[in-house]
């Protein structure tokens, strides 16, 4: 969202993170490629960042945004350790400054609010909360589709055993053997689509209660 009143652009990403290392951001405007646009942290919460560019000229056409991964201090790595190509002891140091990725925005296609004062902590708060309710509701559909899915798959196997079962009353006993090995595949398949369909519905089941935790997060933000 840009606003052309105080020439800034905030901007919410949502990253899956697995670890503990900080992130940093750079900005740059294609305008003023040599300068390095300041970028403030307005709001962070569970994967969820809200920044904010500031000093944006009135045309700066499109915008480039690193985002990095910061580690606490620079590691080494023992060469040796990962192959076996060098006969000598040697190691390399990895950047404790490593880009993650970098994202654009064209000044044509960006949204903007003219006359509005930009958000405040508050507002993204609650703008987060109901981005991660739509993205919980998302997958709770998802998994209903992959339930749907393999509730019919399981359905053709059960079909397909109980024809193969129908044939063995005619099959001498060479094409028995071959048929009750093929059964047993159906049967292990069955098995693994009643695995699958009971997992979907464990993680339905935690995501509802995910989306419940959202909402009466919702009302709490609402009440500050």
């Amino acid at each position: 969202m840009y606003h052309p009143a105080n020439g800034s652009l905030d901007m919410v990403i949502k990253m899956d993170q697995t670890d503990e290392e900080e992130v940093s951001f750079v900005a740059q405007e294609k305008a003023n490629l040599n300068i390095k646009l300041p970028v403030h942290l307005v709001y962070e919460d569970d994967g969820y960042y809200v920044v904010r560019i500031s000093d944006l000229s009135p045309n700066w056409e499109a915008l480039a945004f690193d985002l990095y991964q910061e580690n606490e201090e620079k590691e080494t790595v023992n060469v040796d350790d990962v192959t076996s190509d060098y006969a000598t002891d040697s190691t390399e140091e990895i950047d404790a400054h490593a880009l993650i990725t970098t994202l654009y925005s064209d000044q044509r296609k960006t949204k903007n609010e003219e006359g509005k004062g930009a958000k405040n902590k508050q507002d993204y708060a609650l703008l987060v909360n109901e981005l991660e309710k739509d993205f919980v509701k998302k997958k709770m559909k998802n998994y209903e589709k992959a339930i749907t899915v393999e509730a019919k798959h399981k359905r053709q196997m059960q079909q397909e055993m109980n024809e193969l079962q129908r044939d063995m009353k005619y099959q001498v006993q060479e094409e028995k053997a071959d048929t009750e090995s093929k059964i047993a595949m159906k049967k292990d398949a069955i098995q693994s689509s009643d695995a699958s369909i009971q997992l979907y519905k464990d993680e339905q089941k935690s995501l509802q209660e995910k989306l419940q935790k959202l909402n009466e997060k919702q009302q709490d933000l609402a009440m500050k």
